[in-house]
């Protein structure tokens, strides 16, 4: 049977009282090495491509162990073919895992998505007039335009990204942000490290936000701090 490994936490104090059920029902075990644990369940076969029932199965048992422990997520597909190696596994990267658990210890991670209109085409788009009369002046125009429109949707966003990130700069250990465009919107994910007794705080944060800015938001969590830990993949060993 190998060991699908869903997230490490720390082996004391011992857990008291029932663990998730895991991917497909199996019950989730704690496998311990000194003061590390990893919450394993054993699985005879794994796609390691999650449909949506395993995805969310595997993320609902890391929540629940989440709720009384600060835990390090992994990624779904991380399987070690026997408890010897899950044993192995937590030895071999004990400091890195110690020094995750002490970089995140009580704490959870919210998200909040900033969905931003953009207004501009592509950089030398000529709308199909380069061979027309006078074109090069209207194509250098074209371009000068969609420059000018360009720097202003990054101020735009920088702007935005900038109030968000000081609305909760009180409450936040630390911050990530990512973004992307999509068709004619820009989507800012901006993750907060926080502890745990500030969620509420947080929540109301950003209620005061919503506010007062004038593009869509949307908060989410508390989860555990996927985006502030990175442990690598293990990858299945026959």
């Amino acid at each position: 049977m190998r060991h699908l490994v869903y997230c490490i936490l720390r082996a004391r104090p011992p857990w008291r009282g029932r663990l998730p059920e895991g991917v497909e029902g199996t019950p989730i075990v704690l496998v311990t090495e000194d003061a590390l644990a990893a919450a394993v369940s054993r699985v005879s076969e794994l796609n390691r491509t999650a449909d949506a029932a395993r995805a969310t199965a595997y993320a609902d048992a890391i929540a629940v162990l989440l709720r009384r422990r600060t835990v390090l997520p992994m990624r779904y597909g991380c399987l070690l073919p026997s408890e010897t190696q899950v044993h192995e596994f937590l030895r071999v990267r004990r400091a890195e895992f110690g020094a995750l658990l002490d970089q995140v210890d009580g704490c959870v991670e919210m998200g909040v998505r900033v969905l931003l209109a953009t207004a501009g085409r592509p950089v030398g788009d000529d709308g199909g007039r380069t061979n027309e009369v006078g074109s090069g002046v209207a194509y250098l125009a074209a371009r000068r335009a969609a420059y000018a429109c360009r720097d202003a949707e990054r101020e735009t966003v920088a702007a935005a990204r900038s109030v968000v990130e000081r609305t909760f700069s009180g409450l936040s250990v630390q911050s990530r942000a990512t973004q992307a465009v999509i068709g004619p919107h820009v989507l800012m994910s901006l993750y907060f490290l926080i502890r745990r007794g500030q969620i509420g705080a947080f929540r109301g944060e950003f209620r005061r936000l919503q506010e007062r800015v004038g593009y869509r938001l949307l908060v989410s969590g508390p989860w555990a701090p996927y985006s502030f830990v990175a442990p690598q993949e293990t990858e299945v060993v026959s």
